[in-house]
């Protein structure tokens, strides 16, 4: 109590009757409220997490010696860029020597039209980006990269991928 009578609280421009429970405008307490969102806070902060750091496949073959880290479509008329980007595995390296190719549906096998070595002198390759042509018959099935001794899983699904206005789609995951 101050010395005019009143309480240290801010003034008010109406009294509760006495025996009232103080409450938001919802009719909830806010305590309630106040756990609820740090919940919703934490449940998002999880998702996203999850979302960032899964892996694009979660068995990846050892003797493919890389693992895939995203794949670009881009429609380019009636034809589609496929972009895959890898990265080597620590302690391996990619042997220039074996053909890269690219299992479409049906079993057919394309080479790729564009490969970037990704490093530096002092670490080596550390990465490769393999840029491949399609036709919208060679997405009627899963898709499957064949490299050094192992394959890898570029995509699980059937049809061709919804690009949205863009015409070009980055997908992190072998699900779509």
């Amino acid at each position: 109590m101050t010395k005019d009578g009143r309480s240290g609280r801010a003034a008010r421009f109406f009294r509760l009757p006495a025996g009232a429970v103080e409450a938001t405008a919802l009719g909830v307490r806010r305590p309630i409220l106040r756990r609820f969102l740090w919940l919703a806070l934490i449940f998002s902060l999880g998702f996203a997490a999850w979302a960032w750091l899964r892996p694009y496949d979660w068995r990846s073959d050892p003797k493919a010696r890389c693992r895939m880290v995203a794949a670009q479509v881009k429609q380019d008329r009636s034809y589609y860029w496929l972009e895959l980007q890898l990265k080597i595995l620590a302690g391996e390296s990619h042997d220039l020597m074996k053909p890269v190719r690219l299992v479409a549906s049906g079993g057919r096998m394309l080479e790729p039209a564009d490969t970037t070595l990704v490093g530096d002198r002092e670490n080596g390759t550390t990465g490769l980006w393999l840029k491949f042509w399609l036709e919208e018959a060679d997405f009627a099935g899963p898709l499957h990269l064949k490299i050094n001794d192992g394959q890898l899983k570029i995509r699980s699904r059937a049809g061709v991928p919804s690009l949205g206005r863009s015409d070009a789609e980055v997908f992190t995951s072998s699900n779509w």
